[in-house]
């Protein structure tokens, strides 16, 4: 991994079988290259702080409570805006001296039946109608996007606050850490190690 790591990337199991698909689909459609590429950048960036995601996630009926999440923007062409997102929650880390944690929750597809908001809530195991009490410490931003670049950052500034202070904010219980040594190794899927200390059931 180029660059000072910053933070530790955990990789849920849903997020590591969504890797798996984009580098099959790049090595059978040369068109899908570009967009592994740019989900392996961001990833890379998100690791090393230089990204901390475009805006954070909120609450709309219907789209899921996902206020302790943020997304990042990826394109599949590079000749158009950004159709994919990558969500991902912020995380203390997994004890005294190590990184804060960043879970990477999916890669998908922004638009569509079976977007990506539609994954993140089935992998939270979240219904997409109900607020998750547990949240409440997020406050209570809505769903969107909305605001210029500082909102944005003071916005996801304040998320991971309360993210790497709260105490039940703890990775899916099927995560796993993220193999530095690996990440950097050119066509290869990053691999992970063993269970992410402290996961547990989601809110």
């Amino acid at each position: 991994m180029t660059g000072a790591q910053q933070y530790e990337l955990v990789l849920s199991e849903k997020f590591s079988q969504d890797l798996m698909r984009l580098a099959a689909d790049a090595r059978s459609d040369p068109s899908k290259v570009f967009l592994r590429q740019q989900v392996m950048k961001e990833m890379r960036a998100l690791a090393a702080g230089a990204s901390d995601g475009h805006h954070p996630l909120g609450y709309e009926s219907g789209k899921g409570d996902l206020r302790d999440c943020g997304t990042s923007y990826v394109q599949s062409d590079p000749q158009k805006r950004a159709d994919h997102r990558l969500v991902f929650r912020e995380l203390p880390s997994a004890g005294p001296g190590q990184l804060p944690r960043r879970e990477l929750l999916a890669v998908k597809p922004r638009q569509g039946s079976g977007n990506i908001y539609d994954h993140v809530c089935a992998r939270l195991n979240r219904h997409p109608h109900d607020r998750q009490p547990g949240l409440n410490a997020f406050g209570d931003r809505p769903a969107g996007s909305g605001g210029n670049q500082a909102q944005r950052k003071a916005e996801l500034d304040a998320m991971r606050l309360v993210a790497h202070t709260y105490a039940g904010q703890q990775p899916l219980a099927t995560s796993r850490p993220l193999d530095p040594a690996s990440f950097g190794s050119r066509g290869a899927n990053p691999q992970v190690t063993g269970p992410a200390k402290g996961t547990g059931k989601d809110l």
